[in-house]
């Protein structure tokens, strides 16, 4: 086990509770007011506090990064598999890491029950992080999963608390937000219950084991493109993702603090946020694009490229096409987005990591050593440089 938290006052967990009071406390009325009011972030006087060097920044929410002593991984190409929900050929990066034989797992003539608690659903990310693990539990005929999936932080909550009543082998848990979760986890810790995270963060140590993505270096790569796109000056809009979750506030935490490090002359304006998702994106660049702030926009940042491809539907439909977009997110649509050049540069961030969770979690179970934290390593950006080779094995649909 991991130590527990020693968290002191006005630590990291500062803005992430600023975050999750934006997240329930704010309505969509005063968020659409808050956007047309122009309220601007630039010259670094809402950013962290710069490190003095260049292209780094300060986190301020340090929990939530992978720890430093994190096992690295890098990407290699393993066997494709077709992903059994859509069909689709799927090729994980990270499918030779901590490698199990197929076959039964433990104790064979018992079969191993795993909770796997997504808090995200209908989204091709969840979709596509789902298929994974599925493709990984088929090869061990005692393994059982119980799925869950949903956007509400309460009904996730509720999904562990079912997990813990029901004393399973492990769970395996993609947290919806920061605020609610963190204890949510603590409680399945506290049950002496297997627990390991993947991508998404919670404000604690105690579970056994988290696979992570590299943040901070995707964050740091994507403000540097746009920085030095637009030669340090300018104007940039920022479209956000689930207030209060730990990808909203990392990526705009590096984001923000990289621009405001390295490039004090760009201003950048927040469009109200979208929830990872691209209708919503849609109807929020429309609405920001309507505002006094949106007659003037040399670059447009979004969290997820669900919600890029939001933004780039609102700028076709008002003609502003010449406005480039950088965005988070390596499926087919953004290749292709990137390929036809309506999405300019994109931080490769895979959701084909559940099944690298399952058999950390399956080490554990077999009393083999395995790692406490797993940080994937940041690939470069994607551009149309590069798109075309990265498409041919990655995950997703085309549209």
């Amino acid at each position: 086990m991991m130590k527990k938290d020693t968290l002191s006052p006005g630590s990291h967990l500062t803005k992430v509770r600023r975050y999750g009071a934006i997240a329930k406390g704010v309505t969509f009325a005063a968020l659409i007011t808050f956007v047309l009011s122009g309220c601007a972030i630039g010259g670094g006087t809402s950013s962290p506090s710069a490190s003095g060097i260049a292209g780094y920044y300060d986190p301020i929410n340090a929990a939530l990064y992978a720890p430093s002593d994190a096992q690295v991984l890098q990407p290699s190409s393993g066997p494709t598999d077709v992903g059994p929900i859509t069909g689709q050929e799927l090729t994980p990066l990270y499918s030779q890491a901590e490698p199990v034989p197929a076959g039964p797992i433990g104790d064979p003539s018992k079969t191993y029950t795993f909770c796997f608690s997504q808090g995200l659903s209908n989204n091709p990310w969840s979709t596509a992080q789902k298929e994974s693990l599925m493709i990984e539990a088929a090869k061990h005929p005692n393994i059982t999963i119980k799925y869950t999936e949903t956007n509400d932080p309460s009904q996730q909550v509720s999904d562990l608390q079912s997990c813990v009543s029901q004393k399973v082998d492990g769970v395996l848990v993609f947290p919806e937000s920061v605020g609610p979760l963190t204890p949510a986890v603590k409680s399945v810790c506290d049950a002496g219950i297997f627990i390991i995270g993947m991508e998404r963060t919670v404000d604690t140590t105690c579970p056994n084991s988290w696979v992570y993505l590299d943040y901070k270096q995707g964050a740091i790569d994507v403000a540097k493109a746009i920085g030095d796109h637009l030669g340090g000056k300018g104007t940039i809009v920022e479209t956000q993702g689930t207030m209060g979750s730990s990808p909203q506030i990392l990526r705009h935490e590096g984001f923000a603090g990289t621009i405001a490090t390295d490039y004090s002359g760009i201003t950048t304006y927040e469009a109200t946020p979208a929830d990872f998702d691209r209708t919503k994106a849609y109807q929020s660049a429309l609405s920001f694009l309507q505002s006094p702030q949106g007659k003037n926009i040399d670059a447009w940042y979004t969290q997820y490229s669900e919600m890029a491809l939001g933004v780039q539907a609102a700028l076709q439909q008002t003609g502003r096409t010449n406005i480039p977009i950088y965005t988070w997110g390596d499926d087919k649509a953004t290749c292709a987005a990137i390929e036809d050049g309506s999405v300019l540069a994109s931080v490769p961030a895979t959701p084909l990591h559940a099944d690298l969770a399952l058999r950390i979690a399956i080490k554990a179970i077999d009393g083999q050593d395995y790692p406490k934290a797993v940080l994937l390593q940041q690939p470069p950006l994607l551009t149309k440089d590069n798109a075309a080779a990265y498409c041919a094995t990655t995950w997703g649909s085309a549209s």
